[in-house]
């Protein structure tokens, strides 16, 4: 693939398309998460009230910027007071399935729950995800006969596992035959390699999230890589661990060392390491992730 001009990579604006697309996907990704992350550290200093949830319902948007397609919005309307007067607020969780969201919502209309609001305005509140957590486990639990069965993997999705296993086992094994290559500041492979590599990640890693997002379900984020990794063996979690560590490190130093003057369109080694740490850190999680799937003993939903 040629890149009309040369590209420096000290000047932003000769970067072509494709480093955009990552840092794009990369801040889409990280938007939302940053953004609870905030909101939860905000509301961890404020004080306490007590409240009460009035209301439980789900909903299933037509368009949302912030509930992903096909998912539901489960929303609880709570109340609370303060110097004697009453406020209300809102919490909503993002579900990908409806057995899930009935789930969720089950038997809260009505119970109490600690809320924390802002003292400079009490209108602002918020409830902290482990308050919600204590509450969900409150409840009698749900007899075993009425259960939902236990989340599948679609057999369209299932029969292609393998597919999307060996490509992320190429793409890692290439990933980090580039990368020693450039550690030592040889480019080992053609141009073409550069380009290839960076839109494998897009093939192997949207059916991770797809796998992943399923296999999830209503689980805690924080138990996010717990749940996806489950059935992956020990050698692979921490291999992925390893080398999303390394990535953050390998392209921090990468930014520092970034080369100076026009390099042409094909990218010097030191570009090769910076981009292929990122690289190995996606094949390798897109990996376990569909690994783990194709091993899980849920049943196979063939509807």
């Amino acid at each position: 693939m040629k890149i009309a001009g040369p590209i420096v990579w000290s000047s932003p604006s000769t970067w072509p398309w494709m480093v955009y697309a990552w840092a794009a996907f990369a801040l889409i990704g990280a938007a939302k998460p940053a953004w609870h992350w905030l909101q939860r550290g905000r509301g961890e200093s404020w004080p306490l009230a007590d409240g009460r949830i009035d209301s439980a319902q789900i909903s299933k948007p037509g368009f949302s910027l912030t509930v992903k397609s096909g998912h539901y919005l489960a929303e609880l309307l709570y109340s609370y007071s303060f110097a004697g007067v009453s406020y209300s607020g809102r919490y909503t969780r993002d579900i990908p399935a409806a057995e899930e969201a009935d789930e969720f919502i089950r038997d809260l209309q009505g119970k109490a729950i600690a809320v924390h609001y802002n003292p400079e305005k009490p209108s602002r509140s918020a409830l902290l995800e482990r308050d919600v957590e204590l509450l969900l486990q409150s409840r009698t639990p749900v007899p075993l006969a009425s259960l939902p069965p236990p989340r599948s993997i679609p057999s369209s999705i299932s029969s292609l596992l393998p597919i999307f296993i060996a490509l992320s086992v190429v793409g890692l094994v290439l990933s980090l035959w580039v990368h020693l290559g450039a550690v030592m500041g040889k480019r080992v492979a053609p141009e073409s390699f550069f380009w290839i590599l960076h839109m494998g990640v897009f093939v192997v890693w949207l059916p991770a999230v797809l796998v992943a997002q399923r296999l999830v379900g209503t689980t805690n984020r924080k138990d996010f890589w717990k749940v996806v990794l489950r059935n992956s063996p020990d050698w692979m979690r921490y291999m992925v661990y390893a080398f999303g560590g390394y990535a953050v490190v390998n392209f921090l130093l990468f930014m520092v060392n970034a080369p100076n003057g026009e390099n042409g369109t094909n990218p010097p080694a030191t570009v090769w390491r910076g981009f292929s740490g990122h690289w190995m850190a996606f094949y390798s999680a897109a990996l376990a992730i569909l690994y783990s799937a194709s091993r899980s003993s849920a049943p196979i939903d063939h509807s």
